[in-house]
């Protein structure tokens, strides 16, 4: 069965803002996503006496954006390469019904002026849409989702994560703390609620806000399709093959007695689940819930060692940090031009992890690959997760295998051994120097405190190795005892680095 799928990689909410310039966003996209259904943000801010308020409904001034809009969709749609589909963030009574961005499948949709949520529902029935509600955990009536008012075959998937945090329950990991003025999580719109309801939700997770498409950190979708084409993507939306991660690529597959996620199942008394897992990173830990509950736990730290012949490895390699106009340096920007070589072993694969516009990934070519990061400066002294880019990278060796890198011109080396025993960070001190240098016109004699010149270095990180029986695992459950009635399972899925995959469930009526 899952050899029957691909799997595409995609995101839902990033609002192309910017509309003059949307070709240079579908560009980035391309090379970040496998499909990108580019989002019309038809929003402006109204000033009342100073008090700012954001708008609704749609307005005049909006409609040319949004033929701009249609247009690059069109252009830039490559079934088999790259695809695109038309949508855009519904603004009408959002307050009651939560909130929805609404997406086209041929790209010829109009941009809805309905100020409820059943009237958008009636509008959209006429053509071939979807509308996907986002952010549901939020206080209902408050722009938490009101589960009263939805239809499933229009909304078949929820996004449960964001940069808003996540509405999967009230009480799971990683809350709402995004929006810090429409309030913390709470019962009654969140996705758990959403299934205790009754309704057939599948899942994904998406960015919200502009940028750059698939941002790591904010959320992606991951679909598993026939083809890359918009037949089979949307088919797979209304078959809830989907499912949310945060930012690394979890690869994930979850089957019960053969049927994939997404799947109702009638009079199954024994459930035989599947879950086949590959990370980016050691995996923590995944989670069997039922009906809101977990009924199983599969730890796997512990439970794997480091292999002391040849294998297979992933290793990611960091880049960032640096100036910060925190200590007093102007707005700016650092470039980072990497290459990774593997002597005496074999480059197998890359996958980009960038939150960032302008980053660039080369091909793999003969075991090296280069890679380019375009980084500004640091805003403040806590903000250096927004200001590091990372590659994973997938390499078969040995222990005696080199890892030769270069940033910048300067080479430093690893033996896999050294990054299978620990990470590895390198200051380029030496750059730094030149830096406050040319900026402050200080020498080092009249710098009292050196240590401006380490904590304004630009800086690489090889993290620990994980040799693959860490980051890839097949886990069985199985449920004797399945609950009269309508009941639902999901997977939830841990890295030790943090991040998560959530698959959509499987019912069993």
């Amino acid at each position: 069965m899952q050899n029957d799928y691909q799997l595409y990689w995609g995101d839902f909410h990033c609002h192309l803002e910017d509309v003059d310039h949307a070709s240079r966003y579908l560009e980035e996209a391309r090379r970040n996503t496998d499909f990108y259904p580019v989002l019309c943000y038809p929003f402006a801010w109204d000033v009342c006496r100073g008090l700012k308020v954001e708008s609704v409904r749609s307005r005049p001034e909006f409609l040319g954006g949004w033929q701009k809009l249609r247009e690059v969709v069109r252009n830039f749609h490559q079934p088999g390469q790259f695809v695109t589909f038309l949508g855009y963030e519904w603004h009408g009574n959002r307050r009651q019904y939560g909130d929805h961005n609404v997406f086209y499948f041929d790209g010829n949709g109009s941009l809805d002026d309905a100020w409820s949520l059943n009237s958008l529902y009636k509008n959209l029935r006429k053509t071939r849409a979807i509308a996907i509600p986002h952010h549901t955990g939020y206080l209902p009536g408050r722009r938490g989702k009101d589960w009263g008012f939805h239809d499933d075959n229009l909304s078949p998937v929820t996004e449960i994560f964001s940069d808003h945090g996540s509405s999967e329950g009230t009480d799971t990991p990683l809350p709402l703390r995004g929006n810090g003025s429409m309030g913390p999580r709470v019962t009654g719109g969140t996705w758990q609620d959403g299934l205790a309801q009754g309704h057939r939700l599948g899942c994904i997770a998406s960015g919200d806000g502009p940028g750059l498409a698939g941002r790591w950190g904010k959320g992606l979708a991951g679909l598993w399709a026939k083809d890359l084409t918009r037949e089979s993507l949307w088919e797979s939306l209304l078959e809830r093959r989907t499912y949310a991660v945060t930012g690394d690529r979890i690869r994930l597959w979850f089957a019960a007695n053969g049927y994939p996620m997404g799947s109702v199942i009638r009079r199954e008394k024994t459930l035989e689940f599947t879950a086949d897992v590959e990370g980016l990173h050691a995996m923590d830990r995944i989670e069997l819930i039922r009906n809101g509950r977990v009924i199983d736990t599969y730890c796997h730290s512990g439970k794997w060692i480091h292999p002391v012949g040849t294998g297979r490895v992933k290793v990611r390699i960091e880049s960032g940090w640096g100036p910060a106009t925190y200590y007093g340096f102007p707005k700016g920007k650092s470039i980072w031009n990497m290459r990774l070589q593997v002597c005496g072993g074999r480059l197998l694969a890359s996958t980009p992890c960038f939150s960032l516009l302008g980053q660039r990934m080369g091909k793999i070519e003969k075991d090296s690959c280069a890679w380019h990061f375009d980084i500004p400066y640091r805003t403040d002294s806590g903000s250096w997760k927004e200001f590091c880019q990372s590659v994973v990278f997938e390499i078969q060796g040995t222990p005696a295998t080199i890892l030769q890198m270069w940033a910048n011109g300067r080479r430093f080396s690893l033996k896999l051994k050294e990054v299978l025993a620990g990470s590895h960070l390198f200051p380029l001190l030496a750059e730094s120097r030149k830096i406050i240098f040319k900026t402050f016109h200080l020498s080092a004699s009249e710098i009292a405190n050196p240590d401006i010149y380490f904590q304004n270095a630009g800086k690489v990180k090889v993290h620990m190795a994980v040799p693959e029986p860490g980051y890839k695992i097949s886990v069985r459950f199985k449920d004797t005892a399945v609950p009269r009635g309508h009941n639902y399972y999901y997977l939830r899925v841990t890295q030790t680095n943090g991040q998560m995959a959530w698959s959509s469930p499987i019912w069993v009526r």
